[in-house]
C-alpha cells in the first residue's frame, strides 16, 4: 500500500500547532495545560515522523530550535531601520524636563505614554516573514548588528510561527532577550562546582550566550525573550504604540505584563514608585522604567537624534547599595598610561550580584569624598552595572590610612607624570607599558574601530607575552600557525581569527582614524577630521591652527591630534599597516555649493526621504548635521508638523527651506 504523504504532513501540522500551543500556555502565559509526560509524547510523535520522513520537516517545527551545525562566525547585517539608544533620566527632576518638552513640540492638553520595564538584558531585531521566524540581528552600532538567528532559534518562549491564519507578509520587531535570577543562580552554582569561572550578573550571561558559535550552549542557558516595539509591518497598522503591542500579543509573541498607559505626570510617578517597590520581587532584573509616547503621529512630529528618539526616555532607578570595608586600594594602567585607583572590598552581594571591587576614578574624587582605606564605605552599582563607592560610614572610621598615589608605574616602573594642575597620574612608557599595549590592540581592534573579533583581552596578552605582536601593526603579519600554538586555540578558531584580521584590511577612514587611538579623539571628532581631510597624509601634516579652526575640536584636542603624528614610532606603525594592505575608503564628498561646509537642522517628517536618508544626503555633499538650532546654524530643512525648531529659526532669521526646494537644491 503507498505511504500517504499528504496524510503524514497532516499530522505532522497538527502536531506542530499542538505543541506551539502548549509552549505558549507554559512558557509565556506560565499556565500549562497538560503534564510534561503528555508533552513529552507528543513531542516524541513529532520527531518519530520527522526521522522517518525528513522531507517533511517544517523550518519553524519544536524540533528545530537547536541546529547540530557549529557557527563559523557571525556575519555583519544592516538594519533595515536603525536601533537608536534612549536618552536616561537618572531623578524626578530630568524625567520632569522630558515630559514639559514633549508639550512644547505638541499643542495638546493631553498626551498619552505607554509605561514598560526596563528589562536588563540584550537588544534584538526580530523579524518574520509569512508569520515565520527568519532572523534575528544585535544591536551592534545601532546601524549594523550580529546576526544570531541561529542562537535566538533556541529560546524557547520565541514563537518560530506566528498564530494567526493571515500573518503579515512583513514584521519587524524589537526585542530584549535576557536571563530570570533563578537560571543565573543556578549557572554559577555548577560553574563553581566545576571549578570555571562565574559570571558577575544575568545580563552577561544573555550577552555570552547569544554570541556562541554553539547554539547548543545558548540552549541550555534557559534564555528568555520579551517585545516591546513594533518598527514595521506590511498589515495591520494601528495608530498606536498600545495596539501594536496588544495586536503582537494576539500572534503569540510575549510582552510584558507590568506594561501601563499613563495620561499625566502624576500618574507616571506612581507608576515608578508601583515597578520600583515590585523590583525586588520580580523573577528577573530591571534596570528603570521606558516611557513611550503612545501616539505615532505624535512621534514622528518631534522625530529623533542622531542617536536617540526625543518622544521616549529611560528612567533609571537609583542605584542597588551596600555597606562594606574598603580593604585596600590598587592602581591600574589605562589605554592611554592614565593611573586609575581601584578599591578592594570585603565581598558583598548588590541587587544580586557579588561586588569585591569598586573604581575610585581618580585622585580627586578621593580626597573629595574622603575616602581611606580601612573606612566602611557604602557601595553602589551606577547604573545597576559599574560599582563604585557612593560614600565614607564616617562614624564608623577607626584605624583608617590616607591613600597615597604611586609614583612609578605599577605595571613597568617608569616614573609617572603628573598632568598639569589635575590630580591625574599617567605612564610616559607607551611602548613598554604591558597594560597600555594591550588595552591599546584591544581599541584598534573593537567594532568601533577595525572590527576585528575573536582576539578578546586574553587571546592578545598572549600573543604580547609570546612576542607576537607588540604595537597593533603586527596583528597583520600574524598567521594561522602563531595563533595556534596559544593556549586553547583550535584551527578553527584560529582561521576565523585571521580571516577576521584579513577582511579589515579594507576600511573606512573614520574607523581607521578612531582605530589609532589618538588621545580624546572619539568616534564623532574621527568623523569630522575624515571629512575634512580628504586623505590621511594631509591629516598627518596638519598644523595645529588648521586643526584647532575645525569645528568642535579645541586645542587640548587639536594638540593631541598633531602631537601623535609628530611620534615617529607612530609614524612608522602606520606605515607598517598600510604595507601590510590595509587600504583606506576616503569619505567621498559631491560639490553641491548650497550644502557643502554649511550646517543643517533637521524637523518635521517628510513625504519622500526618513530623517536617516536626509542625514547621509547632506553628509555625502559635504553639509554637517545638528540637533539643535543656534546661531551658527545655515539652514533648517523644514517637513510637515514642524516643532519649536520651526519658531527658534524665525525668530533667529535662519534660512528655511522644504522637502520641495531641497529636491531643487540636489
Amino acid at each position: 500500500m503507498p505511504i500517504d504523504k499528504n496524510r503524514i504532513r497532516k499530522k505532522i501540522v497538527s502536531l506542530i500547532e499542538k505543541i506551539n500551543q502548549h509552549n505558549y500556555y507554559y512558557h509565556t502565559l506560565d499556565q500549562p495545560q497538560i503534564s510534561d509526560n503528555e508533552y513529552d509524547n507528543i513531542y516524541l510523535q513529532l520527531k518519530s515522523l520527522e526521522s522517518k520522513y525528513p522531507d517533511l520537516v517544517e523550518s519553524h517545527s519544536p524540533t528545530q530550535r537547536v541546529g547540530s551545525k557549529l557557527l563559523n562566525t557571525f556575519n555583519k547585517v544592516h538594519h533595515e531601520h536603525a536601533m537608536l539608544s534612549l536618552t536616561n533620566a537618572s531623578n524626578d527632576m530630568e524625567f520632569e524636563n522630558f515630559y514639559a518638552k514633549l508639550f512644547d513640540e505638541i499643542e495638546s492638553d493631553q498626551i498619552a505614554l505607554y509605561a514598560e520595564p526596563k528589562f536588563d538584558g540584550l537588544a534584538i531585531s526580530i523579524t518574520y516573514l509569512d508569520g515565520i521566524y527568519t532572523s534575528a540581528v544585535t544591536r551592534g552600532d545601532g546601524q549594523t548588528g550580529e546576526d544570531v538567528t541561529a542562537n535566538i532559534r533556541t529560546i524557547k518562549t520565541l514563537p518560530l510561527k506566528l498564530k494567526s491564519k493571515n500573518p503579515p507578509k512583513k514584521l519587524i520587531l524589537r526585542a530584549e532577550v535576557f536571563m530570570n535570577i533563578s537560571d543565573f543562580e543556578s549557572l554559577n552554582r555548577q560553574l563553581l562546582k566545576n571549578k570555571e569561572k562565574t559570571f558577575a550578573n544575568p545580563r552577561n550571561v544573555a550577552a555570552g550566550s547569544i554570541r556562541q558559535l554553539d547554539p547548543k550552549i545558548t540552549s541550555s542557558r534557559n534564555l528568555q525573550i520579551i517585545f516591546h516595539g513594533v518598527v514595521s509591518t506590511s498589515s495591520n497598522n494601528h495608530a498606536c504604540h498600545s495596539e501594536s503591542l496588544n495586536y503582537i500579543k494576539d500572534l503569540g509573541l510575549p510582552i510584558s505584563s507590568l506594561n501601563d498607559i499613563v495620561m499625566s505626570l502624576a500618574q507616571a510617578k506612581k507608576y515608578i514608585i508601583n515597578i520600583n517597590n515590585l523590583r525586588d520581587n520580580l523573577p528577573y532584573e530591571i534596570d528603570g522604567i521606558v516611557f513611550k509616547i503612545d501616539d505615532y503621529s505624535y512621534r514622528i512630529r518631534i522625530g529623533s537624534t542622531s542617536k536617540a528618539p526625543k518622544w521616549a526616555i529611560a528612567y533609571k532607578f537609583i542605584s542597588a547599595e551596600a555597606k562594606t570595608k574598603l580593604e585596600n586600594v590598587i592602581f591600574q594602567v589605562g589605554r592611554t598610561g592614565t593611573i586609575t585607583p581601584v578599591a578592594i572590598l570585603s565581598s558583598i552581594n548588590i541587587g544580586g550580584v557579588t561586588v569585591s571591587r569598586a573604581s575610585l576614578h581618580n585622585m580627586d574624587e578621593i580626597q573629595k569624598k574622603d575616602i581611606r582605606i580601612n573606612d566602611i564605605v557604602y557601595v553602589k552599582r551606577a547604573g545597576d552595572v559599574i560599582p563604585e563607592i557612593d560614600r565614607v560610614c564616617f562614624e564608623e572610621r577607626h584605624n583608617s590610612k590616607k591613600i597615597v598615589p604611586p609614583k612609578i608605574c605599577p605595571a613597568c616602573k617608569t616614573p609617572l607624570l603628573k598632568v598639569s594642575q589635575q590630580s591625574i597620574y599617567r605612564c610616559p612608557n607607551t611602548i613598554g607599558c604591558k597594560p597600555q599595549i594591550i588595552q591599546t590592540i584591544e581599541h584598534f581592534t573593537s567594532r568601533k574601530a577595525m572590527n576585528i573579533s575573536g582576539l578578546g583581552e586574553s587571546i592578545i596578552e598572549s600573543l604580547v607575552d609570546n612576542s607576537y605582536v607588540k604595537n597593533y601593526s603586527d596583528l597583520y603579519k600574524l598567521n594561522q600557525v602563531d595563533i595556534m600554538k596559544l593556549d586553547r586555540l583550535a584551527e578553527k578558531s584560529s582561521k576565523n581569527i585571521i580571516d577576521s584580521i584579513n577582511s579589515s584590511k579594507i576600511v573606512d577612514f573614520d574607523r581607521f582614524i578612531y582605530a589609532l587611538g589618538i588621545k580624546e579623539v572619539g568616534t564623532t571628532t574621527a568623523k569630522i577630521l575624515s571629512k575634512k581631510y580628504n586623505a590621511l597624509n594631509k591629516l598627518m601634516s596638519a598644523d595645529k591652527q588648521s586643526l584647532e579652526c575645525i569645528n568642535d575640536i579645541g586645542p587640548i584636542v587639536g594638540d593631541n591630534i598633531f602631537n601623535f603624528f609628530q611620534l615617529k614610532r607612530n609614524i612608522v606603525i602606520i606605515d607598517s599597516l598600510l604595507s601590510s594592505g590595509v587600504t583606506i575608503k576616503y569619505h567621498q564628498t559631491k560639490k553641491n555649493k548650497n550644502i557643502i561646509n554649511k550646517k543643517f537642522v533637521i524637523t518635521g517628517s517628510f513625504a519622500n526621504y526618513t530623517r536617516l536618508e536626509l542625514e547621509k544626503i547632506i553628509d555625502n555633499y559635504g553639509g554637517n548635521i545638528s540637533n539643535s538650532i543656534s546661531k551658527k546654524t545655515n539652514v533648517l530643512i523644514v517637513g510637515n508638523n514642524p516643532g519649536s525648531k520651526y519658531k527658534k529659526a524665525l525668530d533667529l532669521g535662519i534660512k528655511i527651506i522644504n522637502e520641495k526646494e531641497l529636491s531643487k537644491i540636489l
